[in-house]
């Protein structure tokens, strides 16, 4: 994780730091332990505290300058706290304080380095295609300060119906274009900047975004449109409500659930290793074929990745049978493949789409890409689920939608579940439906 690597270089800095003023004030490293000791544990706990901050990365310099200040400041004051607290008075105050300002030094430049590593990261926001609805004033102005800020995504252009007269601007097409330029582009965020008093074709837009999994915002503050959850922003003086606004929107929520899979994931790859053994044993010996089964699933923000898990079914080239959902009974599944799947013992590989980041713990279950065009069709706002990270396990399938999907009921009840779970989540239900996925009667429902 990148804010590992960036707590890493920190600290890095703030040891050379500790070196070079130790030299230049006692012209030797014989004293440097305590000090060291006092200022690294003093910048970890400032780095948790400010986690949210996200400064490094700001290109805006005096924004970036006064966020880095901020954090300098309650360093410095937590340090010298604990110097008075403590009693060190043996500690040279021109260490401390030259230490600090040299780390200042060191730092600053270091956050334009800490960008430039963010803005090359394909899932960075630098590659956050943005849409806006309306090319008038208000719409110039939000491209304006897209532009100004593309930490914050990148502006595609404009749809707007009154294409006349408009010059110098990147009218993409009319507001019915929509799903074209979607199509021949994908964007990931619209923002709608036209008339509030038009309110049907906001709504048909906002559908039209959230069905195809794009995140719509309104520069309005609008609170009777939309019955959900919602963030207000400002950006350049223009107040704009984020319609669909989820818990894991934030950075530091999405911290410590990435903690807990680190962990989680890396504890059950250590406990389940006898089990995988066996299992790939098992597999050899039943049928002939690989261990693994890797299909291709749609994850975060429509990105493809591989699904581990272990083979449960006769293996065959080619792409046979390939998009044929598993029934009851199924012909296709081998002694070992029912036995694995009946305990959902299949699915352990899957600790390791969660360690590497590209799935949750607990999250929407992964879907193929012609079972989500077909739940995208079906159930409105289906690919809202894209706004996480998938799951080994989640809140539809510990009530029991787990399985073949044959009617309408079946696709919006799932896709319900999922949704309450998004807009719903925290630590505890999280370890609520781990635990339901252990013991509950209703997951292995339907496991076949």
């Amino acid at each position: 994780m990148l804010v590992f690597a960036f707590l890493a270089m920190d600290l890095i800095l703030l040891n050379v730091s500790i070196v070079i003023l130790s030299l230049l004030h006692y012209n030797t490293l014989a004293y440097i332990k305590e000090v060291s000791v006092l200022l690294n544990l003093g910048w970890i706990i400032t780095y948790i505290i400010y986690l949210d901050l996200g400064f490094f990365d700001i290109p805006n310099v005096i924004v970036r300058t006064k966020n880095l200040l901020r954090k300098f400041f309650v360093f410095m004051g937590m340090g010298a706290i604990v110097v008075v607290a403590l009693d060190l008075d043996h500690l040279s105050r021109v260490m401390f304080l030259g230490t600090n300002l040299c780390f200042l030094a060191l730092k600053f430049p270091a956050t334009y380095f800490y960008t430039y590593l963010i803005s090359v990261r394909k899932d960075s926001p630098y590659y956050h295609k943005i849409l806006i609805i309306g090319a008038g004033k208000v719409g110039k102005a939000i491209y304006k300060y897209y532009s100004m800020n593309p930490n914050l995504g990148k502006p595609i252009g404009f749809l707007d119906n009154n294409r006349e007269g408009i010059e110098g601007s990147n009218v993409l097409g009319n507001i019915s274009d929509f799903q074209q330029i979607f199509d021949e582009d994908p964007f990931h965020e619209v923002v709608i900047t036209i008339d509030l008093s038009k309110e049907d074709q906001i709504k048909s837009i906002v559908n039209l975004a959230e069905y195809n999994g794009v995140r719509p915002s309104i520069v309005a503050n609008y609170y009777s449109l939309f019955n959900r959850n919602f963030e207000l922003k400002n950006y350049a003086g223009i107040p704009i409500v984020d319609i669909r606004e989820v818990p894991l929107d934030s950075y530091i929520p999405r911290f410590w659930k990435r903690i807990f899979d680190i962990a989680f994931s890396t504890f059950a790859l250590i406990v389940t290793a006898p089990i995988f053994l066996i299992i790939g044993i098992a597999i050899k010996l039943d049928s002939k074929g690989p261990v693994f089964y890797k299909p291709i699933r749609i994850g975060k923000r429509r990105t493809k990745f591989l699904l581990y898990k272990f083979r449960s079914m006769r293996h065959q080239t080619g792409d046979v049978n390939t998009d044929r959902s598993t029934v009851k009974d199924d012909d296709r599944i081998t002694r070992v493949g029912k036995f694995i799947r009946k305990y959902s013992l299949d699915e352990l590989p899957q600790f390791i789409n969660v360690f590497i980041g590209e799935m949750s713990v607990v999250g929407p279950r992964p879907h193929r890409f012609e079972l989500d065009h077909r739940f995208q069709k079906i159930a409105q706002h289906y690919l809202v689920r894209q706004y996480i990270k998938p799951g080994i396990t989640g809140w539809a399938q510990v009530n029991g939608w787990r399985g073949p999907t044959e009617t309408k009921y079946q696709y919006i009840a799932r896709t319900l579940h999922d949704l309450w779970y998004i807009e719903h989540w925290n630590f505890a239900l999280d370890i609520y439906i781990i635990l339901l996925t252990m013991f509950g009667n209703k997951t292995r429902r339907n496991a076949f």
